[in-house]
């Protein structure tokens, strides 16, 4: 048979193993950025000022936090320890790891402009997005998982679970968009919800395209 030549298969070399457990180390420092943005998203739904600003502190935080690791991550692989292609794979699953926790503290620094939530049912149709946002980055972290463990076809099937979750985003915000055409919400405060919509559907996206680079780190450790 003949032997791997990704990186997966490498993991008793400390350098590899050293960049996977980083690779693992962002995808939590994301993903505590989005279930964060989702505690910020519910604290102001019930008009929690307080429990509001606390989770976007804790967002940005997790942000910079994860910053440092890419940045980390970027200096590693840029000193040519891996083959070239595996080196692009890991360089571009590191950048959309950052898009991930962007996307969540863009949300949550829009929300820093809102004092008081609107109507009652865009607020929850508001939340529910967000928590599709959550469902999507713990899948997403489940696949880096398996990729590590060399569980190709589980990396495969929750790479499919997470499109699954973009496609009812992308449902999602049609919903939103026609909720808030019917509110009579006016001026600065009818933007600020359009683009938290806006870029609630983006981080959905950015999580996706997450998801596909590690499918083809799968692909390739087969």
């Amino acid at each position: 048979m003949e032997k791997s030549r990704n990186i997966f298969a490498w993991l008793g070399q400390r350098e590899e193993r050293e960049i996977l457990n980083d690779a693992l180390k962002h995808v939590e420092k994301s993903l505590l950025c989005v279930r964060e943005m989702k505690n910020s998203m519910e604290a102001f739904c019930r008009n929690d000022k307080e429990g509001k600003d606390m989770a976007i502190s804790k967002v940005k935080k997790a942000e910079h936090e994860g910053d440092e690791i890419r940045k980390k991550m970027n200096i590693e692989l840029s000193k040519g320890l891996l083959l070239p292609p595996d080196r692009e794979d890991l360089l571009l699953l590191n950048e959309s790891l950052n898009n991930i926790a962007d996307g969540a503290k863009g949300v949550a620094r829009l929300l820093e402009f809102l004092e008081k939530p609107p109507f009652p049912e865009l607020c929850r149709e508001m939340l529910e997005d967000s928590l599709l946002a959550v469902k999507a980055a713990e899948k997403l972290k489940e696949a880096i998982d398996s990729l590590i463990k060399n569980e190709i076809e589980k990396v495969i099937e929750d790479c499919a679970q997470i499109e699954a979750l973009e496609e009812e985003g992308d449902d999602k915000r049609r919903q939103l968009l026609g909720s808030l055409i019917n509110t009579d919400l006016k001026g600065a405060i009818l933007l600020l919800i359009y683009e938290i919509i806006d870029t609630l559907e983006n981080l959905i996206d950015d999580i996706k395209n997450a998801a596909g680079h590690v499918r083809i780190l799968a692909i390739k450790a087969k």
